[in-house]
This record gives structure tokens, C-alpha cells and sequence, in this order.
């Protein structure tokens, strides 16, 4: 099944599972006919569920701490977390050479988490455990709850196995950050945050709440209201901070991704990959290409990734 297709029909699933079924039936037929339309109709369907998370979690507490203990005994003043459950030689050649780059210039502070050694770093509760395990949890929902737990117990620098970020950038940053889209680009939008790139230096009470929601979420529930859970809740507890986010560091969350765009459009010289790994703070690719065009784009950007 053609991927983005794919992605509809389970992005409709989860609509339908979080009970917006009579709102999809009443939007549909003035929002199907074109692109746009089918964007404003997803909007405005997360829009819902997130109203609909909202009502149930909005300053709710679980029963238990769902708090880690220390398990690892970290010596680096930063700590990078990068995660590929596979172990990284099963990593598409993309996420190999983005590890080698940060272990080139961070050494030892960057952690490879692999589903063979995650449970030495983090305590997790049984019941996501168990639901990892029998497929309830996918993987990829997995790393959304391991990237909370590592960040709340020891701090630290989460960065997507496809995202690439300037050494220096990284060396200077000392704030709390996420990526974000901001105004007035963020209005109207339910979810103007992204997960791909966290920064946390040092306890931080925001990531341990969003860590405590998602946690409580699965303890109550056998499967996914929406893909974007996770950013549903970071959403949902800067409301209950006081708008959080909107006194944070400020990484934008749209031209970390002009490159990959452009990538899939045209022709990218050498030059041209150089000066994005030289001008750009972060940058977010993928290695799921569509095109011999592609292909040859990113043989370009694994090659000058490797000369840095």
C-alpha cells in the first residue's frame, strides 16, 4: 500500500477511535475536493481530539510515580540520546552516519539506546512493558515514551536518528528547546510542536508532566487516539504552565525541514549540501526516499555529512 495512503486511512482510524466520526461525516464533503481542504479537515480534526485529551487529562494525576531511577552512572557534563531499537548497524545508512558524526564530536556523551540496552538506562512501568511487547505500543510510540523518560531522569539532548545538528549550535545551547511554529504561522493549528529534536538541561518539572500524561494515557488505554499523541500533551501541559512554550528557547520547526524539500524537488549540489551543513542550526531528513533524484540527493548529503 502506496505510504501516504496509508497514513490516511490510519489517521482516519484514530479519528473514528477517539469518537469524531459524526464530525468527519459533517466535514467531509466541504473539505475533500483538494489538498488544502484535506489539510483544513485534519486540522480541524486534531483540533477536536486534542479538546478531547484536554478534558480528560487537563491537571490529572496518576495514582504512582512513574519517576526513574538513575540506573547508569553518567560521567559527560551533556548527554546525547540517540536511539535506533534495531542497534545501530540495521540503521539505514543515513542514521549510521549521523551517529558517527555526533560520536566525532561529542565521544562518549552520546548514548546509542537499542531495545537490547534500554532498560539499563530507564525504568519503565510493566503495563507499557507488556503492551510494547504484544504490539499495542508500535515501536515508534515506544520512542516517544522512552525519549520522555531519559530526558526526566537524566537531562540531555534527544536527537531523531534523521536529523542532523550543527556541533556548534549544540556545544552553545544551555535552554530548555523544542522545535515550534510560531505566529502567525502557529494560528489555527492544534499541533505546532515537534519531537524530533529536545533539549533539556537538567530537571525540568514541563518534561517530567508531559512524561506523567503519557505514561497515565497508556495506563488507562489499549490503543492510540492519534498519532501526535505526544505532542498533544506537550500542548496540553504548556496550558497548564502558564504557556510554557511560549518562553522558550526558539527553534523554528519549518526551515529545519527546507532542505529536505527542496531534496525531493530538484537537483542539490554538493555546494549547496555544504552550505546547510555549515548556515543550519538543525536540520530533519528522512531516509524514505520516492526518486532516483532522491537517492543521488542524499548519496551527497551521507558523503558530506561523513567529511565533517
Amino acid at each position: 500500500m502506496n505510504t501516504n495512503r496509508k497514513k490516511i486511512i490510519e489517521s482516519l482510524s484514530s479519528y473514528v477511535y477517539a469518537g469524531k466520526l459524526p464530525l468527519m461525516l459533517c466535514l467531509i464533503p466541504f473539505f475533500i475536493n483538494n489538498k488544502k481542504g484535506m489539510e483544513l479537515f485534519r486540522e480541524r480534526l486534531d483540533l477536536s481530539v486534542q479538546g478531547t485529551l484536554k478534558r480528560r487529562f487537563f491537571n490529572k494525576t496518576g495514582a504512582t510515580s512513574y519517576q526513574s531511577s538513575k540506573l547508569i552512572k553518567l560521567q559527560n557534563k551533556h548527554n546525547i540520546w540517540f536511539m535506533w531499537l534495531q542497534g545501530i548497524d540495521n540503521a539505514p545508512e543515513l542514521c549510521r552516519t549521523n551517529y558517527m558524526y555526533l560520536k566525532k564530536k561529542f565521544g562518549d556523551g552520546v548514548h546509542l539506546i537499542t531495545a537490547d540496552n534500554v532498560f539499563d538506562y530507564v525504568e519503565i512501568p510493566d503495563f507499557i512493558k507488556a503492551k510494547w511487547i504484544n504490539g499495542t505500543i508500535s515501536n515508534t510510540h515506544f520512542s516517544d515514551i522512552i525519549r520522555v523518560q531519559l530526558l526526566s531522569t537524566y537531562g540531555g539532548t534527544w536527537i531523531d536518528a534523521t536529523v542532523f545538528i550543527n556541533s556548534n549550535f549544540l556545544e552553545r545551547l544551555t535552554e530548555f528547546c523544542l522545535p515550534q511554529t510560531f505566529k502567525p504561522g502557529s494560528n489555527g493549528h492544534a499541533l505546532p510542536v515537534s519531537s524530533w529534536f529536545i533539549n533539556v538541561p537538567g530537571e525540568n518539572k514541563y518534561i517530567e508532566r508531559v512524561r506523567d500524561l503519557l505514561f497515565l494515557y497508556w495506563e488507562k488505554n489499549n490503543r492510540l487516539i492519534d498519532y501526535f499523541l505526544l505532542h498533544h500533551f506537550f500542548i496540553i501541559v504548556s496550558d497548564e504552565m502558564d504557556n510554557y512554550l511560549d518562553n522558550i528557547y526558539p527553534l523554528d520547526n519549518s526551515m529545519p525541514h527546507y532542505p529536505m524539500l527542496l531534496m525531493k524537488r530538484r537537483k542539490v549540489s554538493s555546494f549547496e549540501i555544504e552550505s546547510f551543513l555549515k548556515d543550519y542550526k538543525v536540520m530533519k531528513f528522512t531516509y524514505k526516499t520516492d526518486s532516483r533524484l532522491e537517492d543521488d540527493n542524499y548519496v551527497k548529503l551521507i558523503d558530506s555529512i561523513g567529511l565533517l
